[in-house]
């Protein structure tokens, strides 16, 4: 009779089992599930955190001003805002960040003015952010739950999360100019040649929210390439043409910049009060050794954890305390490098490319003067996340026999309930009861 029962219930257990995975393997299961989980810790933060909620004032709205001048016909601000953080050039005053926020918002800033919804505005490019990452990820590793566990890293377990729902000035550029990243890297990686325009049109858009991010550019073309399989000359004629949009919203920034501030170059931070009043500027070598051991040994997560965000100039601790899948990515590679060290694949040469950009990319920052003054974690160093997340995925296919999920969570979990704790104390500063 026992061996009956037991029969049985290996049966149901099995049909359990075939039945999750057939819904899972529909096409928008995996999307909705995601989706779920990840408004559901968005939520709570909304619940704990301070008067914060996706309906709150948004007192940081630079890019909803920005766009409101445009709109009048004027590029200049007519006032001074000190907190907005305005541009003093000549006689006028200009918000002073990279612009592609503001482009984006023109249709919204038409129908609301400038008190645009911008909280609401970055849940939804964080939503799109998630999906995108997933795409990636089952792009390349084929497996649905090992891909959705990957993209809840990426979204939910690093200092992403901390950044993904305010809308203030900086942090709408940071997780736009991530969520473009993304878009930029999948549309590489797909079949569809004609793809290329919209990889290399997101990449130039991302640039235009955080410009360090055209250090990417070779990882971009090397996709693209790999995707085209033809000769050099033949290669740099499509290039063109693939570039075209990107081109035009490229000089779209250069004549913005050279109009107001006389420079291609100059979106206007270099006029900020707080940077023409420091003898150093804005970008100074000396700041480099300061930086950099802040960012890869600061280890203050007692002050961090009490206050959930530092002093002007002083970040919290090390990124990849507030970003595990720093270490993933680390471990990962060190374990490729040993057992995978003689491949000579496309594959091989981006993996081992992209630890070089990243900590090229982390050397620029380190050039700064305030490594993003209040936050929690080290939110500069998200810029890199999406390039270090595309590395991993390329790297867990060649270890299958690894149990990736059960060695990883810990990581994740351990991202995910610090960046929660710190983004809610950082909140409840911002936004108190």
């Amino acid at each position: 009779m026992n061996n009956k029962h037991n029969k049985n219930s290996s049966i149901n257990d099995s049909y359990t089992v075939s039945f999750f995975d057939t819904i899972l393997k529909m096409k928008y299961t995996p999307y909705v599930i995601m989706i779920f989980f990840a408004l559901m810790l968005y939520l709570l933060i909304y619940a704990f955190g301070g008067n914060f909620g996706p309906t709150a004032h948004n007192w940081f709205n630079n890019y909803s001003r920005q766009a409101y001048s445009w709109l009048q016909g004027r590029l200049d601000v007519p006032y001074d805002r000190p907190y907005l953080e305005i541009a003093f050039f000549g006689d006028r005053m200009y918000i002073s960040f990279p612009p592609f926020p503001s482009i984006v918002l023109l249709p919204i800033v038409f129908l609301y003015g400038y008190n645009t919804p911008d909280h609401i505005i970055v849940l939804c490019i964080t939503l799109i952010a998630l999906v995108y990452a997933y795409k990636i990820a089952i792009k390349i590793v084929k497996d649905i739950k090992l891909a959705m566990f990957f993209t809840m890293f990426l979204i939910l377990g690093t200092n992403y999360l901390h950044i993904s729902l305010w809308g203030a000035v900086w942090y709408m550029a940071q997780n736009m100019a991530f969520t473009l990243m993304l878009i930029s890297i999948y549309y590489a990686i797909t079949d569809k040649k004609w793809h290329s325009y919209i990889s290399l049109f997101a990449l130039c858009a991302s640039m235009g929210c955080r410009p360090f991010n055209a250090l990417y550019l070779p990882v971009i073309l090397f996709l693209i390439t790999k995707r085209e399989n033809v000769g050099l000359l033949a290669f740099a004629r499509k290039l063109v043409l693939y570039a075209i949009p990107a081109i035009l919203l490229g000089s779209f920034y250069m004549w913005l910049n050279y109009v107001r501030f006389g420079s291609i170059i100059e979106f206007g931070h270099n006029y900020l009060p707080e940077f023409t009043l420091d003898y150093h500027g804005q970008f100074h070598p000396s700041r480099i050794t300061h930086n950099l051991s802040m960012m890869f040994f600061g280890t203050d997560i007692t002050y961090a954890i009490n206050h959930g965000f530092p002093h002007i100039g002083r970040p919290t601790f090390a990124f990849w305390l507030a970003s595990p899948i720093f270490v993933s990515f680390t471990a990962y590679f060190i374990a490729y490098l040993h057992w995978w060290r003689k491949e000579s694949t496309v594959d091989s040469m981006l993996i081992k490319v992209i630890p070089f950009l990243v900590l090229l990319h982390m050397f620029t920052f380190s050039f700064h003067r305030t490594l993003g003054g209040r936050q929690f974690g080290s939110r500069y160093i998200v810029d890199t996340l999406p390039v270090i997340f595309f590395g991993l995925l390329l790297i867990v296919p060649k270890f299958p026999r690894v149990k990736h999920m059960i060695i990883n969570f810990p990581l994740m979990l351990f991202g995910a309930l610090i960046n929660f704790h710190g983004t809610i104390m950082f909140f409840i500063f911002y936004f108190p009861i």
